[in-house]
């Protein structure tokens, strides 16, 4: 090959390379690349080596710190629901002025070695020298029981004095024209069956709950006349 055909032959090359350069196929045009530019950011396949910090790093992603592993939701979370929000407006049907009829009071799965479940229902806005006013105890709860049906009582159970003479539950009544009151309904997880007898004294009750208690659960609800 002579040298004339070994220029034109360099040229076409070139004119090849810089077309290909100049056109992305989509229509839009690069900068044509100057041969003798040295500050290309290119870099040359073979000077890429392993550790590289170019490159994104191989995962499998079991310790990536960036790719957080699902968490799976605890379906044993032990949470008292009753017919009200916690720490919203008690429904009069439930307080003297109502039906005063016990309320319906649910909830999740209790601690392990749970024995038996008790649920208490307090005015917290009444506690005189450190003794909660307690308007319901009811103790002798299997733990498979998930639920007190709204008046009823469970098979075994059994329930306290409360604070107004009466065996059972009687609802919000506070003084009229007080500012609302708060009513703390409580459930109780206790790691043996207690044998109480009804109609003990809510406070008796209560002082033999919370002694043999693992675990609780609790929300509130406000009641004004």
């Amino acid at each position: 090959m002579n040298r004339w055909t070994s220029r034109a032959t360099a040229g076409a090359i070139a004119s090849i390379l810089l077309l290909a350069a100049c056109d992305t196929g989509d229509g839009k045009q690069l900068r044509p690349v100057d041969p003798a530019d040295t500050t290309s950011s290119t870099v040359p396949l073979d000077s890429i080596g392993a550790g590289d910090a170019t490159l994104p790093a191989a995962s499998d992603g079991a310790g990536d710190a960036t790719t957080p592993l699902p968490t799976t939701p605890d379906t044993r979370t032990f949470e008292v629901i009753a017919p009200w929000l916690d720490g919203a407006e008690i429904d009069s049907r439930y307080a003297c002025d109502g039906l005063d009829t016990a309320p319906a009071v649910s909830w999740g799965s209790p601690p392990a070695g749970t024995e038996e479940l008790a649920v208490a229902m307090v005015d917290e806005s009444a506690i005189s020298d450190d003794v909660p006013f307690v308007h319901w105890v009811i103790a002798g709860i299997l733990p498979s029981e998930v639920t007190l049906i709204e008046g009823d009582l469970p098979a075994g159970a059994v329930q306290a004095i409360n604070f107004f003479g009466d065996v059972g539950y009687s609802g919000p009544c506070p003084p009229l024209g007080e500012d609302p009151h708060e009513y703390k309904i409580t459930v109780y997880a206790l790691n043996q069956p207690l044998g109480l007898a009804d109609r003990t004294p809510a406070t008796e009750f209560l002082d033999v709950i919370e002694t043999f208690a693992i675990g609780s659960t609790d929300l509130t609800g406000t009641f004004q006349r």
